[in-house]
């Protein structure tokens, strides 16, 4: 499992960077990028290139305005990508179900259903495999993660409160998209 590099790592990547492309910025503006954009590395990459670009083609000094006016347009044009912690935390807040209560393997009818909500979104809304889903949702496997999708269909047509369940997390999650 690949996790965000730290903000350190994230600025020796930019230096090392612009040391291979014989780039040159102020250390403060390296780490306003560094700073500014943690999901993805290439985005940053891009953040640094533009405010290079913006700096030659205007012939403007690179400074953290110039790189705050680059990274805005970055940072809102990037959509927000959607974790399994939050929607972990999404859902036991919904139903007023603490997380570890939603990972155990207790079977009560509400907390797995919860689970099960958890497990569809996480499949629906994140890059995850099923493994990695079932690992992080109560150390279960790829199967119970293929179960409770179905099992969510299933009460989605069949069920009209757990449907309106269903609709209004949906809801709750594509804001934050």
């Amino acid at each position: 499992d690949l996790q965000i590099p730290d903000l350190e790592t994230r600025i020796a990547i930019l230096r090392k960077k612009m040391h291979n492309d014989g780039a040159e910025m102020p250390g403060n503006v390296v780490e306003l990028i560094a700073s500014s954009i943690d999901t993805n590395i290439r985005e940053m990459e891009g953040a640094m290139i533009s405010i290079l670009a913006q700096s030659s083609m205007n012939k403007k000094e690179i400074n953290t305005d110039l790189a705050n006016s680059v990274i805005q347009k970055f940072v809102k044009s990037t959509p927000r990508e959607i974790t399994i912690e939050h929607i972990q935390k999404t859902v036991g807040e919904y139903f007023d179900i603490p997380i570890d209560k939603i990972n155990s393997s207790t079977r009560k009818r509400e907390i797995v259903q919860a689970r099960q909500l958890a497990m569809f979104f996480s499949k629906a809304y994140t890059k995850h495999s099923l493994a990695a889903i079932g690992s992080k949702l109560g150390k279960k496997d790829h199967a119970t993660v293929l179960h409770a999708c179905k099992t969510v269909k299933n009460l989605y047509d069949t069920d009209r409160d757990f449907k309106k369940h269903f609709d209004e997390l949906e809801n709750m999650l594509k804001v934050r998209m």
